[in-house]
């Protein structure tokens, strides 16, 4: 999610910054004897300096299951903090400025804005109407008020001219910004279809046997937690060699890919999972079903497709499935290899006695 890698970033930017307000207002304000001739007033910027620093380190940022409702509004949160901060020190330093008795903090005082602002447009450009907002707020008042004081002419037009530094600069990093989100965007994207071509199927486009796995192991710790029961089908084919011999192996893709979609059509279940398991072969997981619902739902499917035979390209192709069915009854300890075997000896035995059948085995 984009939204929360920008969380990560502003979070990581936010750490270290508040501390050096405090500090710069400490250096501040030390030589013009503000602590001394304003006791309050500097008792009270410094506590709002520290607590600013403070909060930007609650909350944590939330996780992606937060949502993006919930990682807006913790950005909006800390973004606050961040342009309350930049506007207490845009205050600050207007109140060096403007006060003649503390003109010995106005060399520092400058150099400090210099420093947040350059800082707040490299670092805060993650949003850029609200970094010019903050480095509006932080560094306005030196090109403003600077007029007011004795300062030299060229004191002045040099900070007026930073100040189209800075513009310059914000702008860019955001830009290069945008650029890496984007970047971090296209590889989480390459992330996730490697990731979904690593359990699909390519022929069918059903989970292949290695999210079967995945799935076989979730499931089966739901059955022992809810002590719900779990059923598994494995399918077969019947003679699908034949269709490889008869109509070629283009054919036979075809067929299995009618069969994937009429095997997906016909199982509904809330919860259940299909597979190719390799092959001719298929598997299916229905949590909560026990033995006879589910040879209900297997019997059904085998009558279905041999009433029903699969429409191909070549036409018509009448072919028939055979039907493992095993249940795992949790209480008793069953591993899913087990219920997995049991299901696939369930087919074995359709198999044997004559395809085109369903047959139930307990673990």
């Amino acid at each position: 999610m984009r939204l929360a890698r920008e969380a990560a970033d502003t979070r990581q930017r936010l750490v270290a910054g508040g501390l050096f307000y405090v500090i710069g207002w400490l250096v501040v304000s030390a030589p013009g004897a503000v602590m001394v001739q304003h006791t309050l007033a500097w008792a009270g910027i410094t506590m709002a300096f520290m607590v600013l620093a403070a909060l930007r380190l609650w909350p944590a940022v939330p996780d992606e299951q937060a949502g993006a409702a919930g990682i807006s509004r913790w950005l909006d949160r800390q973004w606050s903090v961040v342009l309350v901060t930049a506007a207490l020190w845009g205050g600050v330093l207007s109140w060096i400025l403007l006060d003649p008795h503390l003109a010995g903090g106005r060399s520092a005082a400058l150099l400090c804005t210099i420093a947040f602002a350059t800082a707040f447009a490299h670092n805060y450009a993650l949003r850029r109407n609200r970094a010019l907002l903050g480095v509006a707020l932080i560094y306005l008042p030196a090109p403003l008020l600077l007029p007011r004081t004795d300062e030299s002419l060229a004191v002045e037009v040099t900070v007026a001219a930073y100040s189209i530094y800075l513009a310059v600069v914000l702008l860019r990093s955001y830009r290069e910004y945008q650029q890496h989100l984007d970047l971090y965007d296209a590889l989480r994207l390459q992330r996730d279809q490697y990731e979904r071509l690593s359990r699909i199927d390519p022929l069918t486009g059903v989970a292949n046997r290695r999210a079967f796995g995945g799935a076989l192991e979730h499931h089966v710790g739901e059955a022992r937690r809810t002590g719900r029961p779990l059923a598994m089908l494995v399918l077969d084919l019947d003679h699908f060699k034949r269709v490889n011999d008869e109509h070629g192996h283009d054919a036979g893709d075809a067929c299995l890919v009618r069969f994937a979609d009429r095997l997906r059509e016909m199982v509904q279940a809330p919860g259940a999972h299909l597979s190719r398991l390799g092959g001719e072969e298929f598997g299916v997981l229905l949590p909560g079903y026990a033995a006879d619902a589910a040879a209900v739902v297997a019997e059904g499917f085998r009558a279905s497709l041999e009433q029903r035979p699969l429409q191909l390209r070549e036409g018509p192709l009448a072919i028939t499935v055979s039907i493992g069915v095993a249940v795992l009854h949790p209480e008793a300890g069953e591993a899913g290899a087990e219920l997995y075997r049991a299901a696939d000896r369930a087919m074995y035995r359709a198999k044997a006695e004559g395809r085109n059948r369903v047959r139930v085995e307990a673990p």
